[in-house]
């Protein structure tokens, strides 16, 4: 029978199991040889210290979404460890408080190339990433005066929820909302270049999707998007850009 830890002595009430066990005793084992160890419990990266404990730098990623870490149990306080959030890459293109976070890299190459000559009120372009951005957002509280920040993606399931997601990562860090840069998402409607997405989306589920657009055109998303389409942010192109300055009108 395991004697645990004063920090695990949880797991000798709950049930438990083998594979759950063989988890904590290798916990166990940790906090036993770096108890008073003021060096060794320093806090680091979770996958540095997933290697540490487990040979894995991967397994905390794992472990992380599983009841081993749901409240009352494991923690990465307890384990010394803290999340880090994946790289932001950004240009700054200006003096701007407004932070233009965009989802693929062509079109973020194309908008930071046009808002290098007339920026407005745009300070820095960032590259999302697709779901990368849910916790990359985090990165922008290094990003000096930012008060805004603006996302443009594509309009289809992932592209609507990846911003929505975010947003709940910024509020909890007290950065500002996660709004669209609805002068982009209304010429991208416009063009309606429709290709076919993974599947169709049920109406009632559409409905909440296009609730974080402006309202303007959450009808004509919608419809796109139940209709089992999507509109890539590529058809809002160098060319468009530069010929329809509308999208300017929020940045």
């Amino acid at each position: 029978m395991a004697v645990w830890r004063r920090e695990l002595a949880w797991a000798a009430a709950d049930s438990l199991s083998s594979a759950q066990l063989d988890v904590l005793k290798t916990v166990n084992r940790w906090l036993r040889d770096t108890d008073g160890d003021d060096e060794r419990r320093t806090v680091v990266p979770m996958r540095e210290r997933s290697l540490e404990i487990f040979g894995d730098e991967k397994r905390l990623d794992a472990l992380t979404a599983t009841t081993l870490f749901a409240p009352g149990r494991l923690t990465l306080a307890t384990l010394a460890a803290e999340r880090i959030p994946p790289p932001l890459a950004y240009e700054r293109v200006g003096p701007g408080s407004i932070v233009l976070v965009i989802e693929n890299s062509d079109s973020f190459t194309t908008l930071s190339t046009l808002l290098e000559h007339r920026c407005g009120q745009v300070g820095y372009v960032a590259f999302g990433g697709g779901h990368a951005f849910e916790a990359s957002v985090a990165r922008i509280s290094r990003l000096a005066g930012v008060t805004d920040i603006a996302y443009y993606g594509d309009l289809d399931e992932d592209g609507l929820t990846i911003p929505q997601r975010a947003n709940v990562t910024a509020a909890a860090l007290g950065l500002p909302p996660v709004r669209p840069a609805a002068g982009l998402y209304r010429l991208l409607v416009g063009q309606d270049v429709r290709g076919l997405a993974p599947k169709k989306i049920d109406p009632i589920v559409a409905e909440r999707r296009v609730a974080w657009l402006p309202e303007t055109i959450r009808g004509q998303a919608a419809n796109v998007i139940v209709a089992g389409n999507r509109l890539a942010q590529e058809a809002t192109g160098t060319v468009l850009l530069r010929r329809n300055g509308s999208w300017r009108s929020d940045l």
